[in-house]
């Protein structure tokens, strides 16, 4: 998966990048999230757009003083219903998750989830399943409207 920086080039190598980064700040929060909306090709018939774009961020907030972020795009036909556009969310959430683990050893990552956790809200669909699978393997997990790594992947969709 490529990485860029908002505004910026790709950054060549994400391993190095997060261990360069967590190493100048010591005192960095790191928090993985993904967002997607419909974009791309229209379909000629309905004139409905057929795919969906995703954007996976990798955010590193110090406290009191901001955040920065590097961010993964990619694109897929969209998906009839919205449990399985969302668990592709959740997916390219913890493939990133199992990546950055590793790197950033004994500190908390937390995994933010564009999913709400009430009932009226249509995302709740897949809350239970979302959350039940990632803190079942390990993570912190947080969902709207806590979840900042997910905002930012809002933002720049």
């Amino acid at each position: 998966m490529k990485f860029k920086l908002y505004k910026g080039p790709e950054i060549p190598d994400v391993t190095d990048y997060i261990k360069t980064y967590i190493s100048e700040h010591p005192d960095v929060e790191i928090y993985v999230g993904t967002d997607s909306a419909k974009g791309g090709k229209k379909d000629g018939k309905k004139g409905e757009k057929v795919t969906t774009v995703y954007i996976t961020t990798i955010c590193f907030r110090k406290p009191y003083k901001g955040a920065h972020y590097i961010y993964s795009k990619s694109t897929e036909y969209r998906d009839k219903d919205l449990f399985t556009k969302l668990w592709k969310e959740v997916e390219r959430t913890y493939k990133i998750a199992q990546l950055v683990k590793p790197i950033i050893g004994d500190r908390i990552l937390f995994l933010d989830l564009d999913i709400n956790s009430l009932k009226q809200h249509g995302s709740n669909v897949a809350y239970a399943a979302a959350t039940g699978f990632l803190i079942g393997q390990g993570y912190s997990v947080r969902a709207k409207p806590q979840s900042y790594g997910a905002h930012a992947a809002d933002w720049l969709l």
